[in-house]
């Protein structure tokens, strides 16, 4: 059954991981409110395919069939994450309630996902306020963490032979836990400065890209400076892990460095060039991989500096 478990945990956690995606599509789409009700959308289980299948309480002049849809498969997938991490969660109970770790762990990410569920009825309900919504993103992000932190663990147990337990050294493991603080910050930030931005062209539709993003508050150019903050931080690991005896998790070090400069220079692109929405929905999806990396990389350590 440990190897069951783990399968659980990686379906869940690749299923959580596009959730996200298409939460950022959500998003990128203007699709948040595509259904103005919740849970049903325009009032019905099934989205209308046309305008005569609209309550007579609902405004019309809401429906848009496509962005309706995008919104209907966010939350369908959502009820498919839920259901996954439930029987995650089962099989932790039954087979697994030993590992203290594992046990708590799942019911953890049950609680979260759970929990962000009901946060997106909120979000509905408070046409997409960006706290809300920054919160929902913060939610999603600790519920990969968690499930990254099962699969590493799921492993384990499933190959027990191959592990042994080794402290980490207090500088690798304090730029792991310092990069990961700041790849949460620097996404809420991210998605901070989307939110104002968003709201600013619908009070002053008006005003081109370079007035949008004057009417910033300064707190903009900290995304800049903690994007390049995470890009030293991934080259001082990349640093102290320039041993040949690391294995996966040097290569994981490196590919955590390539994802840093990817999502710099996105991010720069996006501030001088209009980009397509779906660049930034890459953007954002792209650092949100980090930080279920991050949490792998550091429980892997554990045996593989043996």
């Amino acid at each position: 059954m440990n190897k069951l478990f783990f399968q659980s945990a990686v379906v869940s956690t690749a299923l959580s991981y596009l959730l996200i995606f298409v939460g950022g599509l959500v998003r990128v789409s203007g699709s948040g409110l595509g259904c103005p009700d919740w849970p049903k959308c325009f009032g019905r289980w099934i989205p209308p395919t046309n305008i005569s299948q609209i309550p007579e309480y609902i405004d019309p002049s809401s429906f848009n069939i496509v962005l309706a849809w995008i919104e209907y498969g966010n939350r369908l997938l959502g009820v498919i994450v839920g259901l996954s991490i439930v029987a995650m969660t089962m099989i932790a109970i039954i087979y697994i309630r030993k590992n203290k770790k594992i046990l708590f762990n799942s019911l953890l990410a049950l609680f979260l996902v759970g929990a962000n569920g009901g946060l997106g009825a909120i979000v509905v309900s408070s046409v997409l306020n960006p706290f809300i919504v920054s919160l929902h993103m913060i939610l999603a992000l600790f519920l990969v963490s968690v499930l990254s932190y099962l699969c590493i663990e799921g492993y384990k147990i499933e190959n027990n032979d191959s592990f042994s337990n080794v402290f980490l050294s207090k500088k690798i493991s304090f730029s792991l836990i310092t990069l990961w603080i700041v790849i949460v910050i620097e996404i809420l930030l991210g998605t901070g400065i989307r939110t104002n931005l968003e709201l600013i062209a619908v009070d002053n539709p008006l005003f081109s890209k370079g007035e949008l993003l004057s009417s910033l508050n300064n707190y903009k150019y900290l995304h800049t400076v903690l994007g390049f903050s995470l890009l030293f931080l991934s080259l001082y690991l990349c640093f102290l892990f320039r041993r040949d005896n690391l294995g996966l998790s040097k290569q994981l070090v490196y590919f955590i460095l390539v994802m840093i400069i990817i999502q710099i220079f996105l991010g720069e692109l996006m501030i001088f060039f209009e980009l397509p929405q779906l660049t930034r929905l890459f953007h954002t999806w792209g650092s949100s991989w980090l930080v279920g990396i991050i949490i792998i990389l550091y429980n892997s350590l554990q045996y593989e500096q043996a």
